[in-house]
């Protein structure tokens, strides 16, 4: 079960986040990924050796490969992890342009094959590798930018989703009327990027030429052949692209929601008017699903995905708002090494929400650098962070419950302040 709710949070977040600097609250810029490693070595290693359609590649140091997925110990350490994040996202970057000349690619090719299978030009049941290779390439290029440090943007989610329905085109028959990739809103996107693309000499000027792709077949086939191993590894469907897309619409949680509405203990949360407002727009989505609305409107529904993260955010800061609560009661009790010992727990709490969202949630970044980096006993900096995410908290929770224009204070304490002693 936690396996595939770090699999849907993956997706989920990789949709509607992305991280950026925070102003912390010593007033200086903090990056929440200088403190603990934010890419696993097998991503920075395929991303390193692909070779893209940029005329100037970007080559790595091995010293600057390995800062990338390793904590930093001082402030040099943390300096080069700055420069080296700063050319690797620079490098991220040149891969995804070259995926947006691919996918324009791809989305002219299965405009063409829909055509003609309308057409009964295309014998698509006996040759229907183009179509599952189109598939693969959109499947792979979508795993590796929901794990960069950008946003996937709409435009690698429309066109896998499309090419999947299409793949599958006996069940959706019935539910294609027009081209699904006669898409106007999709070509004018793509090729707004990749001109951009152009513009930050991430891609040449003759990329515009129609015969681009076939001039640079070599690369072409380079990339997905290098890409290839890193799929197979950290593919977490393991290519069951259907529950893929039942994790997107949120199907899991159709039928089973108490993970999200199950009472916390020793807090006091009103969910009833979120609950119901989930359950219905669950419905919609179900419908969404069922009618195949999706191969049309591949986004339709993320005001309902928006709504469960939101949820997830929630919880995760009320959680978090009672551990803290606790250890702010006890700073004058225990002593340093007691204290250290459940900071050290709380922050490995935060750590491993900050793994569910993929990284993604930039608030509970900062406060594990600050958790981290401040003093243990510290009473006015314990109760600064302990204060942001209780206000945190109810930020959310009234976002939820739409008093966003009235705000209250949705959440009520109710903890023994002796819980948090660790075992001895």
């Amino acid at each position: 079960m936690i396996a595939n709710i770090c699999a849907f949070f993956l997706y989920c977040f990789a949709i509607t986040s992305n991280i950026k600097p925070i102003e912390s609250a010593g007033n200086r810029k903090v990056s929440p990924i200088l403190y603990f490693p934010l890419y696993n070595e097998l991503y920075v290693h395929t991303i390193n050796h692909l070779k893209t359609f940029k005329e100037v590649p970007i080559i790595f140091q091995t010293k600057e490969k390995d800062i990338l997925f390793k904590s930093c110990a001082n402030d040099e350490d943390i300096q080069f992890k700055i420069e080296s994040l700063v050319k690797f996202e620079n490098k991220i970057q040149d891969v995804q342009c070259s995926f947006w000349v691919i996918t324009q690619f791809n989305i002219l090719t299965m405009k063409k094959i829909v055509d003609e299978v309308k057409r009964g030009e295309y014998i698509f049941f006996h040759n229907p590798n183009t179509v599952k290779r189109l598939q693969m390439e959109a499947n792979t290029m979508l795993q590796v930018l929901i794990r960069s440090n950008f946003e996937s943007e709409k435009w690698p989610w429309t066109i896998f989703l499309k090419t999947f329905a299409f793949s599958q085109y006996g069940d959706n028959k019935p539910f294609i009327g027009e081209n699904p990739f006669e898409d106007d809103q999709l070509l004018t996107g793509v090729s707004d990027v990749i001109e951009n693309c152009v513009a930050d000499k991430n891609l040449p000027p003759t990329v515009s030429e129609s015969d681009f792709i076939s001039k640079n077949m070599r690369t072409y086939n380079s990339i997905f052949h290098h890409l290839q191993y890193f799929v197979m590894n950290e593919d977490v469907f393991k290519g069951r692209v259907l529950e893929m897309i039942e994790f997107v619409y949120l199907k899991p949680f159709w039928n089973d929601n108490q993970l999200l509405f199950k009472e916390i203990e020793e807090v006091k949360v009103d969910w009833s008017a979120v609950k119901q407002q989930f359950e219905l727009e669950m419905a919609i989505t179900k419908e969404f699903l069922d009618n195949r609305t999706w191969i049309y409107q591949p986004h339709g529904r993320l005001d309902h995905q928006d709504m469960l993260v939101k949820i997830v955010d929630a919880r995760i800061y009320c959680y978090l708002a009672v551990v803290l609560h606790v250890y702010e009661q006890q700073l004058f009790m225990l002593d340093v090494e007691v204290l250290t010992r459940i900071k050290d727990r709380i922050n490995n709490v935060v750590l491993e929400a900050l793994k569910l969202t993929a990284y993604k949630d930039d608030f509970l970044g900062v406060i594990s650098s600050e958790l981290e980096s401040g003093e243990t006993s510290g009473v006015d900096h314990i109760s600064d962070i302990s204060a942001r995410v209780r206000t945190k908290a109810n930020g959310t929770l009234n976002d939820l419950n739409g008093a966003s224009s009235n705000e209250i204070d949705l959440l009520s304490f109710n903890v023994d302040e002796d819980q948090l002693l660790p075992a001895i």
